[in-house]
């Protein structure tokens, strides 16, 4: 594909096309209220008037269904339906892409206080890569390649590079949903791993609500509420408020981890064809734990001195910070023309403000107990938003069923930051000193930062019996305007893009699903070769084929995929002028993943994951043919089941058990030593009160507890200096009340 740079008029008038499609412009269908041009033959409409000699006949009753939506709660075990794929509300069994969803049941029966954690359960992703200290930022890869960057309802959560990385509270989750391989035709530049998109909780019809508090190791105390419901009896208004404290230690000596949350939300209902939901919410994280680490020798592999304990801390007292304000406040407005067109407009309006102070690892001296230490601080504030304009066309040609989509969305963040390094006073590793003083330190870089991005793309599902074609096409153009202000240096980009996807599958009576997709990414890449030519961006390409099952009864839901991916355009160091870098590097990533999920009547619920993936360095000029990236384990599986004991045996009882393996991943990217395979295993036990007596009802308790047989474990390294244990057995007591 071609690559050629965006004319600043044409940007320009595309950007300014865009915020001039605002739902002011879409207000006038707010006030109509007319009928649906096609309203459903009801039995009592399509009947001729009865003559009084007629024979009576009482009404027909009229049953409403209203099954699983790709926003809303999941139903079970496993969801059927997502969004993610196709920006349309699609079955996922008839998806030719492989897409995993964790519902929100899950993740609070888990006990999962991050997305990485959610994550735990998963094909084909290995979170936790900075393991148990590092929890403020969701750090995983998928099919072998980083993600950094989250989506929360379709819209990129965007950040400067640096540290202003936001981070949503799982209390605020409807949904995980990964989409596997390259997403751009939809989204733009993304990773060709897949991408993360997080669906929030909505306001909901029918009212009710919880509230819980919990308590558990490192001294954890939080309380959450969770309200929604109508706000008026015609059910035009509803709304929901989550609100969250939390506190805790961090796994590494001396730190600690607050946040306060509250999210309200309302929705704006004035027709069946019309809707208005306003999502907002303000997170607070006064502290975060720690972001160091520590050297592979005493964690991952034996030091002739000693091990050190997973609670080690490398930083220092005195120079440990991380402050972090979030304020998110957006809207998605849907109209209906009629039964073949809707109108989509989907905004939201970010700020991340983070102060930064750390004292980090250099290196381990050649007496295996001093550790070289430097000292950061990072000062950022972030202002950004996203919208993205969709009209989808539903209609029939003959036996074909089409869903048409067309959108154009844009992007853009302003960001200033501070960043300064300095020195720090070495640390012994045997008989540490966190409490040393530190110099203060002068900027290093004063960045502004004005990133934005445009995309046009056009997207058709066609459905013809059991067969399903899927194919689209996006556009993007990517701008950024970057000063160095200490210097006075720019660093501008320009880059544009074309991605397309096509898939196909076909479904059977039984529910089996063979299908067969081809997907592109890509990502912008600055810099410039030898002979200033500016760098292209990396590409992804990806082929998947694959069987999925859904049983007609919906309790079995089964996927295989088989995928070969390629990360194109990686740089790697000029062999004719080794101070430069030339695009000429490869990554392949292939693999198989399998997931399957069981719900029955009974009581019985089970979901198992396993993932192998092969992923390697294909092409490069510094000897990393063959090897394989940092923080890819080659094969991961996962197990977990639940139990909810009926009336006849113990009434109340719901009993939850897991088990997570990760094959080791390798400490560096020269592969030089890889780190041991671990097994963790999870469990939860709940009890509705409300068994014992009716005074209870709505009560429970849950025990919950990860790691529970506190294996010790390091979970991923950058280098051999730069390793993090993974976390620690964790036990949480919760008791909350339903209505």
């Amino acid at each position: 594909m071609s690559i050629v740079h965006c004319r600043p008029a044409a940007r320009h008038l595309a950007g300014a096309l865009l915020l001039s499609v605002a739902p002011a412009a879409l207000m006038p269908a707010l006030a109509q209220e007319t009928a649906p041009q096609n309203p459903p033959e009801t039995a009592q409409e399509a009947a001729p008037a009865a003559s009084p000699d007629a024979v009576r006949e009482l009404a027909p009753i009229t049953v409403e269904a209203t099954g699983e939506s790709a926003d809303g709660p999941v139903e079970g075990v496993f969801a059927t339906r997502s969004a993610t794929a196709t920006k349309t509300d699609a079955p996922i069994a008839e998806t030719p892409q492989s897409i995993t969803v964790v519902p929100a049941a899950a993740i609070e029966a888990r006990n999962a206080n991050s997305v990485a954690e959610a994550l735990r359960y998963a094909t084909g992703v290995t979170t936790e890569n900075r393991g148990g200290s590092v929890s403020r930022y969701d750090m995983f890869t998928v099919r072998g390649f980083q993600v950094n960057r989250e989506y929360l309802d379709g819209l990129q959560l965007q950040y400067n590079g640096w540290y202003a990385i936001p981070q949503i509270d799982t209390s605020m989750i409807e949904r995980v949903e990964v989409l596997k391989g390259p997403a751009s035709v939809l989204f733009g530049n993304s990773p060709p791993g897949g991408l993360v998109n997080l669906v929030s909780k909505r306001p909901q019809d029918t009212a009710s609500g919880k509230v819980s508090v919990g308590i558990g190791t490192n001294k954890l105390r939080e309380a959450t509420v969770d309200t929604t419901g109508p706000l008026d009896d015609e059910g035009e208004f509803s709304y929901r408020l989550i609100a969250k404290a939390h506190s805790k230690d961090g796994q590494a000596k001396t730190t600690e981890a607050e946040r306060v949350l509250v999210a309200p939300s309302l929705t704006w209902k004035p027709s069946d064809r019309t809707s208005l939901t306003v999502l907002t919410h303000y997170q607070r994280d006064p502290k975060s734990g720690s972001y160091g680490a520590v050297p592979s020798l005493g964690s991952a592999f034996d030091n002739p001195l000693g091990q050190l304990d997973p609670d080690f801390y490398d930083g220092d007292v005195n120079w440990e910070e991380f402050d972090r304000t979030q304020i998110a406040a957006g809207y998605e407005f849907e109209h209906s023309f009629d039964d073949t067109w809707t109108v989509r407009q989907n905004f939201r309006y970010l700020e991340t403000d983070i102060d930064y102070r750390s004292v980090y690892p250099t290196a381990l001296a050649g007496d295996n107990r001093t550790l070289g230490r430097a000292s950061i601080y990072s000062d950022e504030r972030t202002k950004s938003f996203a919208v993205d304009n969709q009209i989808q066309a539903k209609f029939t040609t003959g036996p074909i069923e089409h869903t048409l989509l067309a959108g154009l969305d844009y992007w853009k963040l302003n960001s200033d930051a501070e960043i300064g390094y300095g020195a720090a006073p070495t640390l012994d590793l045997f008989a540490p000193n966190n409490n040393q003083p530190i110099a203060s330190i002068a900027p290093s870089r004063r960045w502004d930062f004005d990133h934005h991005q445009t995309g046009i793309y056009v997207q058709e599902q066609l459905k013809w019996g059991g067969l399903t074609v899927l194919a689209g096409g996006r556009k993007d153009w990517y701008e950024r305007d970057d000063t160095e202000l200490l210097s006075g240096t720019p660093a501008d980009l320009e880059q544009d893009n074309f991605s397309g996807r096509v898939g196909a599958l076909y479904r059977f009576e039984n529910g089996i699903a063979p299908y067969v997709s081809y997907a592109e990414s890509f990502e912008p890449q600055s810099g410039t070769d030898f002979a200033g030519t500016p760098f292209k961006p990396t590409t992804g390409q990806q082929t998947e084929v694959g069987v999925k099952y859904l049983s007609l009864d919906e309790s079995v839901m089964v996927t295989v995929a088989a995928f070969d991916l390629y990360k194109q355009n990686v740089t790697t160091r000029d062999p004719a002028n080794p101070a430069f870098n030339i695009q000429t590097g490869e990554i392949r990533s292939r693999g198989v993943e399998v997931e399957g999920h069981l719900d029955l009547t009974n009581g019985l619920g089970l979901s198992a994951f396993y993932t192998f993936l092969d992923t390697e360095y294909t092409k490069d000029n510094t000897g990393l043919v063959g090897k394989t990236p940092v923080w890819v384990a080659k094969h991961n599986a996962s197990l977990w089941a639940d139990y909810t004991f009926d009336q006849d045996t113990i009434p109340g009882l719901k009993v939850g058990a897991g088990a997570r393996y990760t094959d080791g991943s390798w400490v560096d990217a020269a592969n030089s030593r890889q780190l041991d395979p671990f097994t963790l295993f999870d469990a939860s036990i709940e009890y509705d009160l409300g068994a014992i007596t009716a005074d209870l009802e709505g009560t429970s308790v849950r025990l919950n507890g990860s790691n529970i047989t506190d294996k010790r474990h390091v979970a991923g390294c950058f280098s051999s200096g730069w390793c993090w244990f993974g976390e620690e057995r964790a036990v949480t007591l919760t008791v909350a009340h339903e209505w």
